[in-house]
């Protein structure tokens, strides 16, 4: 008996130690005594299925909502966006709970996360006098931070640090532009924050996140350092921040992020070639060379994904 005490407290210290939930922990039971190809199955099923009863609760909300949107007094209107909103959140609170139930609570969150910060800002427009439209959107994206984050924390659910995240860089840009920062430099911090963030979450058990955010992060990135270089003397160091964005995509292992360095390589030598030599004699043969160039990367970046990032992508 002392032995099989001591195996439930290792077994607990390493649960505690990785962040593992009962349900988790459970669900490896099961498949040990099930067998792993039949749980991943009902698995998938059960995800496909709790999926698709999100998008049908949204569908049915959104079009009750938009039928009678003119019949609806100021109440009304916030009690079907947030109160639908927060009865979404408590249900996937409570699905979260009960393992029968754990597949519903993602798209439940997501209902929830959608709703709840259009509800308030219908508060915020039918109560209010007027004013400047970033305090009522850093209000909301405040409140919904706080929720989504508290949740999170106790909750530790990848699903709640994705909107948490959301939340938080809608917070971030709108707080910047109301202090009139300027827009590129929002776009460019914003991003490099977010690809720091994601080569973080990579060492977690959240990395399956990570492609996303590394995409939006590129993207953000890549677009305000263009806007902020674009016909400057040093517009070129476009290119140098795509080469790093490739290189730094190999360091991390990350196809998203190879990507889209790779896009903005090639888009940007695009946009140059037809900047300088659109009118001149030498455009069809420069066509022709950017065909080659665009071929050359493309089989560039498959090597380097195969090479150095597909089997060991985190």
């Amino acid at each position: 008996m002392a032995t099989r005490e001591e195996a439930l407290d290792q077994i607990v210290a390493i649960a505690r130690s990785h962040g593992l939930t009962a349900s988790e922990v459970s669900a490896a039971l099961d498949v040990d005594r099930t067998g792993a190809g039949q749980p991943k199955a009902a698995s998938l099923v059960g995800r496909i299925l709790g999926y698709l009863g999100g998008i049908f609760i949204f569908a049915g909300l959104g079009v009750f909502i938009a039928l009678n949107w003119d019949a609806m007094n100021a109440v009304a209107r916030i009690i079907v966006t947030l109160g639908s909103g927060l009865a979404a959140f408590v249900i996937a609170l409570v699905a979260a709970g009960d393992q029968r139930f754990t597949q519903a609570r993602t798209p439940l969150y997501l209902i929830a996360a959608l709703l709840q910060p259009t509800g308030i800002l219908i508060a915020i427009d039918e109560f209010s006098s007027g004013g400047d439209w970033h305090y009522a959107v850093l209000l909301t994206t405040g409140l919904m931070l706080l929720q989504q984050g508290v949740v999170f924390w106790k909750k530790k659910d990848s699903t709640l640090l994705f909107t948490t995240l959301i939340f938080v860089s809608g917070f971030y840009g709108v707080l910047l532009d109301l202090y009139s920062v300027d827009e590129k430099l929002i776009a460019m911090t914003g991003g490099i924050s977010l690809l720091a963030l994601c080569m973080g979450l990579d060492q977690t058990r959240y990395r399956g996140l990570t492609p996303f955010w590394y995409f939006v992060g590129s993207v953000s990135f890549f677009t305000g350092l263009f806007m902020q270089v674009q016909h400057t003397s040093i517009e070129l160091s476009f290119m140098l921040a795509a080469t790093g964005g490739v290189l730094l995509s190999v360091y991390v292992r990350s196809r998203m992020l190879l990507f889209v360095s790779t896009l903005a390589m090639l888009g940007y030598i695009s946009y140059f070639t037809g900047q300088h030599f659109l009118d001149s004699m030498g455009w069809p043969l420069m066509l022709i060379v950017l065909g080659l160039v665009l071929i050359g990367f493309s089989a560039v970046a498959i090597r380097i994904n195969r090479r150095y990032i597909a089997g060991n992508e985190r």
